[in-house]
């Protein structure tokens, strides 16, 4: 398997002899947040540019990594020393912009990959506006988190995985290990009733207006102490698998126009 190829490491003229053979472009979205005592805030961007990365890998030439966006809608997180925000509108334009300008110098296919939940509205309104404007370009967004969360299912005891929790402190681990403080990996402290209510709504895309000190006092949802490098490694290996099937999917399904 080759080094994935980087478009932020690569000059103008290298970029376009890239061109002929490139057939989609990742986009990684993280955000800046609290993720619990013990892993840090940019752990949403490390988790999708470290998936990026490794599905782009196995697609050889034929794919490419545009540098990460390191904010998100993270409005929920303020009340946690650290976190920035966007709003969705804010995200919205920054992406729409991001897509267009790789639409413009020939790039046939974008895949947004989506490492925070909060982001997901404002990635499908900024596809849905690429495609009014540049109809040509085939775009796509995708939970890269989901691809992680499933690999943790069976992988992690089930009080693991979360925000914050054990899953996303085994890919830091693995992938960017002086972002992670395993001597404060703990069980999260939850907050009742908001809590179930949010474990309801979640398997049917319900949406609320609530503040995570809601939720947790200490800002994660799962346990982090079961993770290790090791884990970290497979579940991105795993999800990486994963991803990469769906890029081929994606390309055979659309033919440049």
């Amino acid at each position: 398997m080759t080094e994935p190829i980087l478009l932020a490491q690569r000059t103008w003229p290298e970029v376009r002899d890239l061109l002929p053979t490139n057939e989609v472009v990742l986009v990684p979205v993280g955000a800046h947040e609290q993720h619990g005592p013990g892993i840090a805030l940019s752990t949403d961007t490390i988790s999708a540019d470290g998936l990026c990365r490794r599905a782009a890998a196995r697609l050889g030439a034929r794919a490419a990594v545009a540098p990460a966006l390191p904010y998100g809608v993270s409005w929920h997180h303020m009340r946690f020393p650290g976190t920035i925000t966007l709003t969705s509108e804010t995200l919205t334009t920054i992406l729409a912009e991001v897509i267009e300008s790789l639409s413009r110098h020939g790039f046939p296919r974008v895949v947004i990959v989506n490492g925070h939940g909060g982001n997901a509205a404002a990635i499908a309104t900024a596809i849905e506006r690429t495609h009014r404007l540049r109809p040509a370009t085939h775009v796509l967004g995708l939970y890269g988190y989901g691809y992680i969360a499933e690999q943790a299912r069976a992988l992690l005891p089930p009080e693991a995985p979360g925000h914050g929790g054990g899953d996303e402190a085994a890919v830091v681990l693995a992938e960017a290990p002086d972002y992670a403080r395993p001597a404060a990996f703990c069980a999260p402290e939850l907050v009742g009733p908001q809590q179930e209510l949010s474990a309801r709504l979640r398997p049917y895309g319900g949406v609320g207006a609530v503040p995570y000190d809601e939720l947790t006092r200490n800002g994660a949802t799962g346990d982090t102490r079961p993770a290790t490098a090791a884990i970290g490694e497979q579940l991105l290996t795993g999800a990486a698998i994963a991803l990469a099937a769906t890029l081929e999917a994606f390309i055979a399904a659309t033919p440049p126009g």
